[in-house]
């Protein structure tokens, strides 16, 4: 029997997701899929307090299973054992401002109770799998993502990626968002410009470039390899460090996204596990390479023989 809670299908982190909202940057599925969902996306009355709450936030409320959101821009959002979203929109609701913390905020704390990793990344397509960019804010990676994607490289997701450990202890990686999120200064030196860009909501100046859709979105890739965004100072060249052991699990669990959330409904050593077994699975790098646009060509070749080195 076909759902009718939302005439529209998508892929997302291997789920099939049926939504009362339209999803841009998310690849459909086919009608046939909206009738086995996993996720379900409704909009409906949200209350504004749980009760009986266990573990609080700003702005989060859990009490056990379900898990309060409160954004004062996109609205009230009830997640429910890691099944469904219930959205009551704010009043002056932007859909744009809905769409970015129902597909970020909202959707990664869903993965959290999934057992699904929210890695905050971007992720470029191998002809073996895919590697992925962790690093601070404004450590590069969709700068980097941009310019490998301007020498034909398949952007797989920018900002967030989502892992999950297989049965035999490999890392798979789902694609993300088909989009690329730039600074206006990044967007000028790259050339990325276009009339499908559209400029994001919330005061930063930065703007959505959409990717190439991936073969097969709906399908994960091995991720065989994670790089450190670093960069060098003083006239310093491109290179690579392998990072192991501990330091290699710190790298990772540092950006795992809405750790806060996570730790908030007791999944934090969920996270910590999926962390671990992917520095022991994955390796993982530190890639330090020079600062200014004129000079992220090199640090793109270097990185492009590196992964042919390594094989």
């Amino acid at each position: 029997m076909r759902s009718q809670i939302g005439e529209m299908a998508y892929n997302l982190a291997g789920l099939r997701i049926v939504s009362d909202f339209p999803l841009s940057w998310l690849p459909l599925c086919s009608n046939d899929a909206a009738e086995e969902h996993e996720v379900a996306i409704r909009r409906s009355d949200v209350p504004k307090a749980l009760s009986s709450v266990v573990a609080e936030l700003p702005n989060a409320q859990y009490n056990g299973n379900e898990l309060l959101l409160v954004s004062p821009e996109a609205g009230r959002f009830l997640l429910r054992g890691g099944s469904e979203i219930l959205i009551d929109p704010a009043p002056s609701l932007d859909y744009g401002e809905l769409r970015s913390y129902l597909l970020g905020t909202a959707f990664g704390a869903l993965c959290h109770q999934r057992g699904i990793l929210p890695l905050h990344s971007s992720v470029i397509e191998r002809a073996d799998g895919c590697v992925a960019f962790v690093g601070p804010k404004g450590a590069g990676k969709s700068t980097l993502a941009a310019a490998l994607a301007s020498r034909g490289h398949q952007v797989l997701a920018d900002d967030v990626c989502f892992l999950r450990v297989d049965d035999k202890g490999g890392i798979r990686t789902w694609p993300g968002l088909s989009r690329i999120r730039l600074w206006q200064d990044t967007l000028t030196a790259l050339g990325c410009g276009g009339p499908e860009v559209e400029r994001e909501l919330g005061g930063d100046n930065k703007y959505l470039i959409p990717t190439a859709s991936p073969r097969t979105p709906s399908a994960p890739r091995r991720l065989r390899g994670v790089y450190q965004l670093h960069t060098t100072l003083n006239g310093g060249g491109a290179s690579v460090d392998r990072i192991q052991g501990a330091k290699a699990i710190e790298v990772l669990v540092q950006n795992v996204y809405r750790l806060n959330l996570a730790a908030c409904m007791g999944y934090k050593p969920a996270a910590f596990a999926a962390c671990a077994a992917t520095a022991i699975n994955v390796p993982v790098f530190q890639f330090s390479r020079p600062f200014g646009f004129n000079l992220l060509q090199e640090g793109v070749e270097f990185l492009e023989d590196h992964w042919r080195a390594i094989g």
